[in-house]
């Protein structure tokens, strides 16, 4: 009697326990149902450009690696906002998108993503995230959004003629000739001709090739192209920067919408 009586609690207690397993199983079910409707979105996808002219800035180009098509050619980022602030080295490309919108003020956008090629400053950088109110935040990682205003010296108000002869009013800032990202506020020493964003760019040109081209260009009359001086008649039409914090690909490669 005593057996047959503690017997049935047991049992009514590991029917309980099978019906609450069922009833788990079934919102597991009805959980996989759920995601399995969840459709993938697709943003966009990267391709070779079928021309190289049309990552030029006056095309408004998205894409991947390479140098920056700076959308403002003159008030491009420079100081400590260029650089890594954990080595302190160049930042470099990763991506940048246009986003234009429909007001005229901020007519053209542009997005660039920056980020440090050293693995151990992203790591420490992800490490630094992890706190909640760090007193000096460190970021390899950089996100700076330019806008300009539909009327602009820059670019036609128009939709621009995509095709190779198509050029931008005037020209842009000098800039580094190691990168060709950021702004070539250091001349060499020697040949006064080569500019550089950076003491380390400069090191890397002096080795690959600089020493011996130095030579020649101090013989040589200057030669100043696009890259060598910028206009500053423009200066009073710079665009609007701005400079975001957020959680070293050689070549460009642009990116497509999907259709």
């Amino acid at each position: 009697m005593d057996t047959d009586a503690t017997g049935d609690p047991v049992d009514k207690l590991k029917a309980i326990q099978n019906d609450d397993v069922e009833y788990q199983d079934e919102d597991d079910d009805f959980d996989d149902e759920e995601e399995e409707e969840d459709d993938p979105i697709t943003l966009g996808f990267v391709d070779k450009p079928k021309n190289e002219w049309s990552l030029r800035r006056q095309y408004f180009p998205s894409k991947t690696g390479g140098v920056p098509a700076w959308l403002d050619p003159l008030n491009i980022p420079s100081g400590r906002s260029s650089v890594c602030d954990i080595c302190g080295d160049p930042l470099q490309l990763l991506l940048q998108v246009y986003a234009p919108t429909d007001k005229e003020t901020t007519f053209h956008r542009m997005l660039f993503v920056f980020m440090c090629p050293s693995m151990k400053c992203l790591l420490r950088d992800q490490h630094e995230q992890w706190k909640r109110h760090p007193e000096k935040p460190s970021r390899s990682v950089k996100v700076f959004r330019c806008q300009l205003p539909r009327i602009n010296p820059f670019y036609s108000p128009e939709c621009p003629q995509y095709n190779e002869s198509h050029e931008p009013a005037g020209s842009g800032a000098a800039l580094c000739d190691w990168c060709g990202t950021w702004k070539g506020d250091k001349l060499c020493s020697s040949c006064r001709q080569a500019r550089y964003c950076s003491e380390k760019h400069q090191a890397m040109s002096w080795r690959t090739g600089h020493k011996t081209a130095c030579q020649q260009m101090k013989v040589s009359s200057p030669v100043f192209g696009p890259n060598k001086s910028g206009t500053t008649s423009l200066e009073s039409h710079k665009g609007h920067f701005g400079l975001e914090f957020c959680t070293f690909i050689t070549a460009s490669i642009s990116l497509l919408d999907e259709i």
